[in-house]
């Protein structure tokens, strides 16, 4: 099997399932500061914050020192790395939701409608995009499919690139919309959905003006 002696802890903090762990750890704590005022006794505080967060550091730091310090580590492949990997990120995530739900339901303060619940699920899905334009590579399967880019390797990762940005923050907007604001969530707020694949699409075009014009 492959070596992995040489794992550097450093690269390993700048790869995607890094991010997406950080992201929820953080998430967490946000989740709790926004249900906190609803929760009157300290044991909610322990249960729904330190617990779970303290659980959540301590596995992110031991899947990224363990390849590292582990006395097998010249036996530690790239494929069982990657798994490792998907495992934890994954943990988190079903984590952050298993106690969004808990705090929902121990709060007693939300009311979702049907609106609040379209709102949630798009912002969720816009995060997601999101997420994976920081990663995805040209091709024809992934992304933003407008035939401009596909014929223009560098417009399409520069406005991936940027796009990112705007489906994360259209998405967590959503989701702090969604969840904070209970049933004031109207239809307009459901139709602003639409908008980062319009800004995305005006982004691609300038972006692919400007690079056909410096290739000529």
């Amino acid at each position: 099997m492959e070596s992995k002696s040489n794992y550097d802890v450093k690269e390993e903090l700048k790869k995607p399932w890094t991010h997406v762990s950080i992201f929820f750890i953080v998430l967490h704590v946000l989740n709790f500061a926004m249900f906190s005022s609803s929760f009157n006794s300290a044991k909610y505080r322990i249960a729904l914050l330190y617990f779970p967060l303290v659980t959540m550091i301590i596995t992110f730091a031991i899947v990224v020192l363990h390849p590292r310090y582990s006395k097998h580590k010249d036996s530690i492949s790239e494929p069982m790395l990657a798994s490792y990997r998907k495992i934890c990120a994954s943990v988190f995530i079903v984590l952050d939701l298993i106690y969004l739900a808990l705090m929902l339901k121990y709060s007693g303060k939300l009311l979702f409608s049907t609106l609040n619940i379209t709102l949630f699920l798009s912002a969720i899905l816009h995060l997601a995009v999101g997420l994976s334009f920081t990663t995805v590579t040209p091709n024809r399967l992934i992304g933003l499919k407008f035939p401009w880019l596909l014929s223009n390797e560098s417009a399409w990762k520069e406005t991936h690139r940027i796009s990112a940005y705007i489906w994360i923050a259209f998405g967590l907007i959503g989701i702090g919309i969604a969840i904070g604001l209970g049933q004031q969530v109207n239809v307009y707020m459901v139709c602003a959905s639409f908008l980062p694949t319009i800004i995305s699409l005006i982004i691609s075009l300038l972006l692919s003006n400007r690079y056909k014009n410096i290739d000529c």
